[in-house]
């Protein structure tokens, strides 16, 4: 037997010429202002912005033999606005406090497509990502479920379906997921998703204080976000049911018995009912409160020629933060493309760290 190895180039890409930097236009307003004789300090700012020329996927004709490259063809708006408040709370001679927050809320929305496409979907770590025109950036896009069937009757009721690749149909059954029909037509594919998640929060911003007594300070911030989404991939994975790997306990409660009333469907190797597909099952409300610093610090009284003062301080990081999600982190992104935000995929959050040091002012 002979044999035979051949080696060639494929076109990866296609250059393109005509790109250039997306042009962003931005109107901003605002004020700002001290009220109570300077104990209350408030700003407001305020802004839209059109950005046009954003880079986004054209689609090629099948004579280039790709699929798409990059062009200038899409368009994007973005509003908000941002919010800080700064009020001394007590101002004695020996004792000073302060309290503060921050509040920030943005809205974007896609206005424009390469190719007047109304949309597309990018899937990133099993999940679908939807770019649609007259949506935010980023939402998440799959199917919505309503329970898991407890018993053949309630299945039976509902007379879902698949359709297989050879044409052949299989009924979902007891233990199953319910997914929703959003066409009516009792048949659950692609054209019954629907926008699932918004990774993007509604506001986020900080809380800070700060207490001085004589020559000692101890200062704190919280962070937060309210209103934001994650797509727990971690936890698709380990409550999946449908492969011989690790589980978490949670699936100690899936369906397993005609009657039984639970959110976790049966257990099926290779899942042939998509019981794990890219649902809201897998969708978390990722707001959080967080304490992200601590310090303590003491300035010593120190005067001289070569001395200024000496400041010795100790500082802990991320000490606690109370939030509903079931992953490690809630502050989460798979990498920097605004496309990926929202998404874990089970990177480890940043632990507790504690440190100390002196600052000699000279």
């Amino acid at each position: 037997m002979l044999n035979s190895t051949a080696t060639g180039k494929s076109i990866g890409n296609i250059g393109n010429t005509e790109l250039q930097w997306e042009t962003t236009k931005r109107v901003t307003g605002g004020f700002e202002g001290n009220f109570f004789n300077n104990r209350l300090f408030v700003r407001l700012n305020l802004f839209k912005s059109w950005t046009s020329n954003l880079l986004s996927l054209h689609q090629l004709a099948w004579t280039s033999g790709l699929k798409e490259n990059w062009s200038n063809a899409g368009k994007l708006e973005n509003a908000g606005f941002d919010l800080n408040v700064n009020f001394k709370m007590l101002n004695l001679r020996n004792f000073q406090w302060e309290l503060g927050a921050s509040m920030g809320h943005y809205n974007n929305k896609v206005t424009a497509l390469p190719n007047d496409n109304r949309s597309f979907e990018t899937n990133i770590f099993g999940a679908t990502v939807l770019t649609k025109v007259g949506e935010p950036v980023g939402v998440f896009y799959g199917w919505k479920s309503n329970g898991v069937y407890k018993n053949s009757q309630e299945a039976a009721k509902d007379n879902f379906f698949i359709v297989k690749e050879n044409g052949d149909q299989a009924y979902f059954q007891e233990g199953d997921v319910k997914f929703e029909d959003f066409d009516n037509n009792k048949v659950i594919n692609d054209a019954d998703r629907t926008i699932i998640g918004n990774p993007n929060p509604d506001i986020y911003g900080n809380i800070f204080t700060s207490a001085h007594w004589k020559r000692l300070t101890l200062s704190a911030v919280f962070t937060y976000s309210l209103g934001n989404d994650i797509f727990n991939y971690q936890r698709s994975l380990l409550e999946g049911g449908n492969l011989f790997i690790n589980q978490t306990t949670a699936m100690n409660n899936r369906w397993t018995t005609s009657g039984q009333e639970t959110n976790i469907p049966r257990a099926v190797y290779k899942d042939p009912m998509g019981n794990s597909r890219f649902s809201d099952r897998w969708i978390e409300d990722g707001s959080y409160l967080r304490l992200s610093s601590v310090t303590l610090s003491y300035n010593i009284p120190i005067r001289s020629t070569y001395l200024q003062g000496i400041t010795v301080w100790g500082n802990a990081a991320n000490l606690f933060t109370v939030t509903r999600y079931l992953g490690s982190n809630p502050d989460c992104a798979m990498g920097s493309s605004i496309l990926s935000q929202g998404i874990d995929r089970g990177l480890l959050s940043s632990g507790r760290s504690f440190s100390m040091g002196v600052n000699i002012n000279l």
